[in-house]
């Protein structure tokens, strides 16, 4: 399996900084396993010899260094023009005594590191200018980009080992602090490597570019947009040695890939729901998940499942999520469930935990459950038999060891509870519906759907330029029209509309000038009627119609939305009544509409 590595260049430490943090892997003192990535204290002077001395450590397959043009660096820091004078007090130039050197290459100013190597070979001798360049590396990150790249290709240590592995992206944002910039010219860069790279692991080192840049890492894992396999990595200096050194010690560390909303649910920013059927869903929940049995979760896409069962989790406990509907094949479903040893089966190349092991000790969430194969089943179904002690017990594919798991499972399913009795072994379906919480569709739980909103704004991270008070809040069309809607996509629909109102907001004037619609709410509402999902919404029937419901409900839940259609479609209730009077229709008055909205 493929190991790939993306990071930003970063301007402060450059790319010295980043070759020695491959050295860290290199000479494993951060491994590549199961466990949390944690190494403290790294040496740099130790680490800029890692690639002389060791010819078997790890090598990732691939790097992926994202860049910018210079100019656009050279915006956030004057370090490259200002601070290469610090070279002359460095401690291992003065133990060696280059100083004269170092001096004289600042002072005649070349521009590129190259020449000031062409310099330095022709006017001193060999032994002083070996002693020059082995110091390069210690002052990196003054050098245009281009020539730190060839420098770590051509010239570095590591050079032999990544010359055919590196591969520069160059990023075409204007500004590294414009988080819509960045991330609108990254995303398709990383939809291609995952389409590239199947399967592979992904290590992304989050810390390094820009605070922006940080940002958007945080967003796309926050919203699955990220490989499936992707680990976030934080370096960063080690303040124990600032005074003693210029080359600082650096720790790395793994970060969380749902760290928003791990900030978001401990800082508790939102208010409790409203609605009374939200309110219990979330009291049940609180309940059950400290009861040692399973839960399952029904309702609608897009309606919060996931992040219900991820509130839940202990602060330093793990939550590990898997879609069943991603299992293409048995193989593939049991050993993404159950793990596998090396040579299982085709391309099993090495062992590999299954998530029931990773998330020992935290909870599992499996979705979709609809999805799975009853052969699967079959075997979930042993797997989640708990001995005395309340563990699993995993068997690998391929393997006739044992290991025991405890964890707390949350199924979740988007299928009616009718449907999945009919898609599920009867003992399995038993066995997962001991505790089960029905989460109602937002257009059933209105008092929260401007707090949803809000919420959901907040999490899009859109709040940091255009304030949700000063924008949104404002824009009684938008509410009133929010309120009338179904949001049959539940969430998403409403990350649909904060996206397109957003958009309008960033337009420049040129683009609004071309535009029908004036407001961003006049647009938000075009886009959002334009590309609805209706069609493809499996459930639209059974939104109205099912076996379950008595004919009274139905009929409510027909004629509410009914109601809203017409307030939304001719902008309010006496509008369509005046629309039913001009078709002859003289029964359906605004009395009468505000009857049905009620229901």
């Amino acid at each position: 399996m493929e190991n790939i590595y993306i990071t930003w260049h970063y301007t402060s430490h450059g790319i010295a900084y980043f070759k020695h943090i491959l050295s860290a892997f290199y000479s494993k003192k951060c491994s590549v396993n199961d466990k949390k990535i944690l190494a403290k204290g790294i040496n740099q002077d130790k680490m800029n010899q890692v690639f002389d001395k060791k010819k078997d450590g790890f090598l990732f397959d691939k790097i992926y260094y994202l860049t910018a043009k210079q100019e656009v660096f050279d915006k956030i820091s004057t370090r490259r023009f200002k601070y290469r004078r610090n070279m002359l007090s460095d401690e291992v130039v003065l133990q060696q005594k280059t100083k004269h050197i170092w001096e004289d290459v600042i002072n005649i100013k070349q521009d590129s590191i190259f020449d000031d190597m062409e310099y330095v070979k022709k006017k001193y001798s060999k032994k002083e200018y070996d002693l020059y360049f082995s110091q390069l590396w210690r002052d990196m990150q003054h050098n245009k980009i281009s020539d730190q790249i060839k420098w770590f290709t051509e010239q570095s240590n590591a050079a032999k080992h990544y010359e055919s592995r590196f591969k520069e992206l160059s990023v075409p944002i204007k500004d590294i602090r414009d988080t819509d910039d960045i991330s609108r010219n990254l995303k398709p860069i990383i939809e291609r490597l995952k389409k590239k790279h199947k399967n592979a692991n992904f290590f992304i080192n989050a810390s390094l570019g820009s605070n922006e840049t940080q940002v958007v890492w945080h967003v796309f894992s926050e919203f699955d947009f990220l490989p499936a396999k992707t680990k976030l990595l934080h370096t960063y200096d080690n303040k124990v040695n600032d005074n003693k050194h210029r080359m600082m010690l650096f720790d790395i560390k793994e970060l969380s890939s749902k760290i928003i909303s791990e900030v978001s649910y401990n800082i508790k920013i939102y208010k409790s729901p409203k609605s009374e059927s939200l309110k219990l869903a979330g009291l049940k929940m609180k309940k059950y998940i400290k009861s040692g049995f399973s839960v399952l979760l029904l309702g609608e896409r897009g309606i919060g499942k996931t992040r219900l069962a991820q509130e839940q989790k202990k602060q330093d406990a793990k939550f590990m999520d898997i879609n069943c509907a991603g299992f293409t094949n048995n193989q593939i479903a049991q050993s993404e469930l159950f793990g596998h040893v090396k040579g299982a089966f085709t391309g099993a190349s090495e062992d590999k935990k299954g998530i029931f092991e990773e998330a020992n000790g935290g909870i599992l969430f499996l979705d979709e459950i609809h999805h799975l194969d009853k052969n699967i089943q079959a075997k979930l179904m042993k797997a989640i038999q708990t001995n005395e002690n309340n563990e699993f017990t995993i068997t690998r594919f391929g393997d006739t060891k044992e290991y025991n798991v405890k964890a707390t499972l949350v199924f979740a399913s988007n299928v009616s509870i009718e449907e999945l009795r009919q898609k599920l072994l009867p003992d399995f379906y038993d066995r997962i519906t001991q505790l089960v919480i029905e989460m109602p569709p937002l257009r059933k739980a209105k008092k929260d759907i401007y707090d949803n909103l809000k919420r959901t704004w907040k999490l899009m991270r859109f709040n940091e330029i255009h304030k949700y008070e000063d924008t949104v809040e404002k824009d009684e069309k938008l509410l009133d029209w929010i309120y009338t809607l179904e949001l049959l996509g539940n969430y998403r629909d409403l990350q649909k509309i904060t996206i397109y109102y957003k958009t309008f907001l960033d337009f420049d004037s040129e683009i609004k000038l071309l535009l029908k619609q004036k407001t961003a709410f006049e647009f938000t509402k075009n886009q959002f009627e334009n590309y609805i999902s209706f069609k493809q919404n499996d459930n639209f029937v059974e939104h109205f119609f099912n076996k379950e419901k008595s004919l009274a409900e139905t009929r409510k839940n027909f004629d509410n939305s009914f109601a809203n259609w017409l307030i939304n479609t001719h902008g309010s209730a006496k509008k369509a009544e005046v629309f039913f009077k001009e078709k002859g229709e003289k029964g359906v008055t605004e009395r009468t509409i505000y009857n049905w909205k009620k229901s």
